[in-house]
Protein backbone atom coordinates (compact mmCIF):
# COMPACT_ATOMS: atom_id res chain seq x y z
CA UNK A 1 0.00 0.00 0.00
CA UNK A 2 1.43 3.58 -0.67
CA UNK A 3 2.36 5.49 1.83
CA UNK A 4 0.41 9.03 2.66
CA UNK A 5 2.23 11.52 1.88
CA UNK A 6 1.54 14.19 4.98
CA UNK A 7 2.29 17.54 5.48
CA UNK A 8 2.68 18.47 9.31
CA UNK A 9 2.27 22.61 10.13
CA UNK A 10 3.66 23.39 13.41
CA UNK A 11 6.39 20.92 12.99
CA UNK A 12 8.42 22.11 15.94
CA UNK A 13 6.14 21.73 18.32
CA UNK A 14 5.02 19.09 20.93
CA UNK A 15 2.36 17.26 18.50
CA UNK A 16 4.15 17.96 16.08
CA UNK A 17 6.93 16.50 16.27
CA UNK A 18 5.55 13.50 17.71
CA UNK A 19 3.78 12.79 14.63
CA UNK A 20 7.05 13.30 12.02
CA UNK A 21 8.76 10.76 14.95
CA UNK A 22 6.00 8.23 13.90
CA UNK A 23 9.19 6.69 10.99
CA UNK A 24 7.35 4.23 8.33
CA UNK A 25 3.38 6.15 8.99
CA UNK A 26 3.28 7.86 6.59
CA UNK A 27 6.13 9.99 4.13
CA UNK A 28 6.35 13.14 6.32
CA UNK A 29 7.22 16.72 5.41
CA UNK A 30 6.74 19.29 7.89
CA UNK A 31 6.54 22.89 8.33
CA UNK A 32 7.65 24.62 11.39
CA UNK A 33 9.68 27.74 12.50
CA UNK A 34 13.35 25.85 12.07
CA UNK A 35 14.60 23.15 10.19
CA UNK A 36 15.16 20.28 11.96
CA UNK A 37 18.03 18.17 11.34
CA UNK A 38 17.11 14.37 9.72
CA UNK A 39 14.85 12.44 7.30
CA UNK A 40 11.78 14.61 6.85
CA UNK A 41 11.62 17.59 4.55
CA UNK A 42 10.84 20.37 6.03
CA UNK A 43 9.68 24.24 4.89
CA UNK A 44 9.98 27.89 6.37
CA UNK A 45 7.12 29.54 5.22
CA UNK A 46 5.00 32.09 6.75
CA UNK A 47 1.23 30.47 7.72
CA UNK A 48 -0.12 34.21 7.49
CA UNK A 49 0.80 34.46 4.02
CA UNK A 50 -2.30 33.16 2.03
CA UNK A 51 -0.18 33.40 -1.16
CA UNK A 52 2.96 31.68 0.14
CA UNK A 53 0.55 28.83 2.12
CA UNK A 54 -0.54 28.05 -1.12
CA UNK A 55 2.43 27.82 -2.78
CA UNK A 56 3.37 25.11 -0.07
CA UNK A 57 0.66 23.05 -0.80
CA UNK A 58 0.70 23.09 -4.55
CA UNK A 59 4.39 22.67 -4.56
CA UNK A 60 4.67 19.52 -2.12
CA UNK A 61 1.15 17.69 -3.09
CA UNK A 62 0.65 16.55 0.10
CA UNK A 63 -2.47 13.66 0.53
CA UNK A 64 -3.09 15.43 4.05
CA UNK A 65 -2.10 18.85 5.98
CA UNK A 66 -2.52 17.92 9.76
CA UNK A 67 -2.12 21.79 11.28
CA UNK A 68 -0.93 21.74 14.78
CA UNK A 69 0.22 24.98 14.81
CA UNK A 70 -1.78 27.19 17.41
CA UNK A 71 -0.93 29.82 20.12
CA UNK A 72 -2.44 27.15 22.91
CA UNK A 73 -1.15 29.14 25.98
CA UNK A 74 -4.80 30.16 26.58
CA UNK A 75 -3.91 33.27 29.11
CA UNK A 76 -1.52 34.78 26.68
CA UNK A 77 -4.53 34.55 23.97
CA UNK A 78 -6.58 36.43 26.37
CA UNK A 79 -3.66 38.84 26.73
CA UNK A 80 -3.11 39.69 22.67
CA UNK A 81 -6.54 38.52 21.14
CA UNK A 82 -4.77 40.09 17.56
CA UNK A 83 -2.02 37.50 17.89
CA UNK A 84 -4.00 34.52 18.76
CA UNK A 85 -6.73 35.52 16.08
CA UNK A 86 -3.63 34.65 13.57
CA UNK A 87 -2.17 31.96 14.87
CA UNK A 88 -5.76 30.24 15.53
CA UNK A 89 -8.17 31.19 12.95
CA UNK A 90 -5.75 33.41 9.82
CA UNK A 91 -3.72 30.24 9.60
CA UNK A 92 -6.61 27.92 9.32
CA UNK A 93 -8.02 30.12 6.64
CA UNK A 94 -5.00 30.37 4.53
CA UNK A 95 -4.94 26.42 4.86
CA UNK A 96 -8.43 25.59 4.32
CA UNK A 97 -8.41 28.01 0.75
CA UNK A 98 -4.87 26.22 -0.08
CA UNK A 99 -6.62 22.50 0.45
CA UNK A 100 -10.23 23.70 -1.20
CA UNK A 101 -8.52 24.79 -4.23
CA UNK A 102 -6.24 21.74 -4.72
CA UNK A 103 -8.64 18.85 -2.99
CA UNK A 104 -5.94 18.19 -0.40
CA UNK A 105 -7.50 16.95 2.66
CA UNK A 106 -6.77 19.32 5.93
CA UNK A 107 -7.44 17.99 9.23
CA UNK A 108 -7.30 20.60 12.57
CA UNK A 109 -6.63 20.16 15.77
CA UNK A 110 -8.83 21.53 18.49
CA UNK A 111 -9.97 21.43 22.05
CA UNK A 112 -12.11 21.01 24.53
CA UNK A 113 -11.96 24.95 25.23
CA UNK A 114 -14.86 24.81 22.89
CA UNK A 115 -17.07 23.49 25.60
CA UNK A 116 -18.23 25.24 29.16
CA UNK A 117 -17.26 22.45 31.23
CA UNK A 118 -20.20 22.01 32.99
CA UNK A 119 -20.83 18.65 32.16
CA UNK A 120 -17.99 16.59 30.51
CA UNK A 121 -16.93 14.63 29.42
CA UNK A 122 -18.44 15.04 26.23
CA UNK A 123 -19.51 13.54 22.77
CA UNK A 124 -19.19 15.38 19.68
CA UNK A 125 -22.75 16.40 19.17
CA UNK A 126 -22.68 18.20 22.69
CA UNK A 127 -23.49 21.84 22.22
CA UNK A 128 -20.55 24.16 22.63
CA UNK A 129 -19.92 26.94 24.32
CA UNK A 130 -16.21 28.32 25.22
CA UNK A 131 -15.47 30.96 28.10
CA UNK A 132 -11.79 31.75 26.74
CA UNK A 133 -10.68 34.03 24.00
CA UNK A 134 -8.71 30.55 22.98
CA UNK A 135 -11.83 28.52 22.87
CA UNK A 136 -13.77 30.80 21.03
CA UNK A 137 -11.11 31.11 18.46
CA UNK A 138 -10.91 27.24 18.26
CA UNK A 139 -14.03 26.92 17.49
CA UNK A 140 -14.32 29.39 14.92
CA UNK A 141 -11.44 27.54 13.19
CA UNK A 142 -13.17 24.67 13.41
CA UNK A 143 -16.34 26.27 11.08
CA UNK A 144 -13.65 27.19 8.53
CA UNK A 145 -13.10 23.60 7.25
CA UNK A 146 -17.25 22.99 7.23
CA UNK A 147 -17.06 23.44 3.00
CA UNK A 148 -14.03 21.54 2.17
CA UNK A 149 -15.08 17.96 0.66
CA UNK A 150 -12.04 15.88 2.45
CA UNK A 151 -11.74 17.97 6.54
CA UNK A 152 -11.25 16.77 9.50
CA UNK A 153 -11.14 18.12 13.55
CA UNK A 154 -10.08 16.60 16.37
CA UNK A 155 -10.50 17.88 19.55
CA UNK A 156 -8.23 16.97 21.97
CA UNK A 157 -6.66 17.62 25.92
CA UNK A 158 -4.55 17.35 28.40
CA UNK A 159 -1.53 16.11 26.50
CA UNK A 160 1.44 14.58 27.83
CA UNK A 161 4.62 12.58 27.17
CA UNK A 162 7.92 13.21 26.10
CA UNK A 163 8.86 15.00 22.63
CA UNK A 164 12.52 15.63 22.53
CA UNK A 165 13.34 19.54 21.64
CA UNK A 166 9.88 20.89 22.70
CA UNK A 167 10.72 22.26 26.18
CA UNK A 168 9.33 21.57 29.50
CA UNK A 169 5.92 20.50 29.56
CA UNK A 170 3.60 19.34 32.44
CA UNK A 171 4.72 15.42 32.81
CA UNK A 172 8.86 16.79 32.86
CA UNK A 173 8.28 19.83 34.64
CA UNK A 174 6.49 17.11 37.63
CA UNK A 175 8.90 14.72 37.63
CA UNK A 176 11.79 16.98 37.82
CA UNK A 177 9.85 19.26 40.48
CA UNK A 178 8.78 16.33 42.75
CA UNK A 179 12.16 14.39 42.25
CA UNK A 180 14.23 17.22 43.51
CA UNK A 181 12.08 17.55 46.79
CA UNK A 182 9.87 20.64 45.95
CA UNK A 183 6.24 20.91 46.91
CA UNK A 184 3.97 22.03 44.03
CA UNK A 185 0.29 22.29 43.93
CA UNK A 186 -2.03 21.27 41.59
CA UNK A 187 -5.50 21.69 40.85
CA UNK A 188 -8.02 19.52 41.97
CA UNK A 189 -11.00 20.68 40.47
CA UNK A 190 -10.39 20.62 36.81
CA UNK A 191 -11.40 17.17 35.45
CA UNK A 192 -10.39 15.52 31.95
CA UNK A 193 -9.44 12.06 30.28
CA UNK A 194 -5.11 12.45 29.76
CA UNK A 195 -4.25 12.32 25.76
CA UNK A 196 -0.30 10.07 25.33
CA UNK A 197 0.72 12.56 22.59
CA UNK A 198 1.48 9.54 20.60
CA UNK A 199 -1.13 7.36 20.98
CA UNK A 200 -3.06 10.66 19.55
CA UNK A 201 -0.73 11.13 16.50
CA UNK A 202 -0.74 7.40 15.92
CA UNK A 203 -5.28 8.04 15.50
CA UNK A 204 -4.03 11.41 13.62
CA UNK A 205 -2.57 9.15 11.07
CA UNK A 206 -5.44 6.35 11.08
CA UNK A 207 -8.03 8.94 10.53
CA UNK A 208 -6.37 9.83 7.23
CA UNK A 209 -5.60 6.50 6.27
CA UNK A 210 -9.50 5.90 6.42
CA UNK A 211 -10.21 8.88 4.73
CA UNK A 212 -12.03 10.08 7.42
CA UNK A 213 -14.55 13.09 7.37
CA UNK A 214 -16.02 15.13 9.85
CA UNK A 215 -15.51 15.94 13.89
CA UNK A 216 -14.27 13.32 15.98
CA UNK A 217 -12.98 13.34 19.78
CA UNK A 218 -9.79 11.80 21.09
CA UNK A 219 -8.69 11.93 24.66
CA UNK A 220 -7.04 8.93 27.06
CA UNK A 221 -9.35 6.39 28.36
CA UNK A 222 -9.15 7.57 32.22
CA UNK A 223 -11.49 10.42 33.41
CA UNK A 224 -9.42 12.45 36.36
CA UNK A 225 -8.45 15.55 37.70
CA UNK A 226 -5.69 16.87 37.34
CA UNK A 227 -4.13 16.37 40.68
CA UNK A 228 -5.02 12.82 40.38
CA UNK A 229 -3.27 12.67 37.35
CA UNK A 230 -0.41 14.39 39.24
CA UNK A 231 -0.14 12.05 42.24
CA UNK A 232 -0.44 8.94 39.72
CA UNK A 233 2.93 9.89 37.96
CA UNK A 234 4.60 10.10 41.02
CA UNK A 235 3.53 7.51 42.09
CA UNK A 236 4.24 5.35 38.66
CA UNK A 237 8.16 6.76 38.77
CA UNK A 238 8.61 5.95 42.72
CA UNK A 239 8.33 9.62 43.92
CA UNK A 240 7.15 11.13 47.01
CA UNK A 241 3.61 12.32 45.66
CA UNK A 242 3.23 13.50 49.56
CA UNK A 243 4.89 17.12 47.97
CA UNK A 244 2.02 17.22 45.38
CA UNK A 245 -0.74 19.26 47.25
CA UNK A 246 -4.35 20.45 46.13
CA UNK A 247 -5.47 23.70 44.96
CA UNK A 248 -8.55 25.20 43.36
CA UNK A 249 -8.62 27.44 39.72
CA UNK A 250 -10.29 29.97 41.52
CA UNK A 251 -7.13 30.25 43.61
CA UNK A 252 -4.52 30.49 41.11
CA UNK A 253 -5.48 33.71 39.74
CA UNK A 254 -5.75 32.82 36.10
CA UNK A 255 -6.28 34.71 33.39
CA UNK A 256 -8.11 33.11 31.17
CA UNK A 257 -11.03 30.89 32.35
CA UNK A 258 -11.26 27.06 32.54
CA UNK A 259 -13.36 24.49 31.51
CA UNK A 260 -13.36 22.51 34.87
CA UNK A 261 -15.51 19.24 34.37
CA UNK A 262 -14.63 19.15 30.93
CA UNK A 263 -13.21 15.41 28.71
CA UNK A 264 -13.95 14.10 25.82
CA UNK A 265 -16.01 11.08 24.64
CA UNK A 266 -14.34 8.92 22.09
CA UNK A 267 -16.67 6.37 20.65
CA UNK A 268 -16.73 7.96 17.35
CA UNK A 269 -13.05 7.66 17.09
CA UNK A 270 -13.24 4.47 18.35
CA UNK A 271 -15.63 3.09 15.45
CA UNK A 272 -13.65 4.05 12.51
CA UNK A 273 -10.34 3.06 14.44
CA UNK A 274 -11.39 -0.22 15.82
CA UNK A 275 -9.36 0.80 19.31
CA UNK A 276 -9.80 2.29 22.34
CA UNK A 277 -7.06 5.15 23.33
CA UNK A 278 -4.85 4.04 25.82
CA UNK A 279 -6.00 4.75 29.46
CA UNK A 280 -3.25 6.60 32.00
CA UNK A 281 -1.36 3.99 33.34
CA UNK A 282 -0.89 2.48 29.83
CA UNK A 283 0.10 5.77 28.58
CA UNK A 284 2.95 5.87 31.01
CA UNK A 285 3.63 2.83 30.84
CA UNK A 286 4.72 3.49 27.01
CA UNK A 287 6.00 6.57 28.40
CA UNK A 288 8.84 4.78 30.56
CA UNK A 289 10.15 2.54 27.75
CA UNK A 290 10.80 5.24 25.25
CA UNK A 291 14.01 5.31 23.93
CA UNK A 292 14.07 9.28 24.02
CA UNK A 293 12.58 9.88 27.77
CA UNK A 294 15.08 7.16 28.86
CA UNK A 295 18.13 8.44 27.45
CA UNK A 296 17.05 12.30 28.48
CA UNK A 297 15.87 11.59 31.96
CA UNK A 298 17.82 8.18 33.24
CA UNK A 299 17.05 8.90 36.48
CA UNK A 300 12.90 7.61 35.46
CA UNK A 301 14.02 4.80 33.22
CA UNK A 302 12.18 1.08 33.75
Amino acid sequence: MKALKILVTGANGFLGRSLLALEGEAEWMGCGRRVDAGDVLYHQVELTDRAAVAALVAETKPDWVINTAAMTNVDRCEEDASAARWANVEIVGNLAAACGDTGVGLMQISTDYVFDGESGPYAEEAGTKPLSTYGQLKLESERLLQGLERAVVVRTLWLYGYVPETGANFTTWLLQAVSGGESVRVFDDQWGNPTYVYDLARALVGLCREEARGLFHMGGATFMTRHELALELARFFGLDYGLIQPVRTQEAGLLAVRPLRSGLRTDALEAVLGRRPLSFSEGLQRLARDPHFCRDFPEFAR
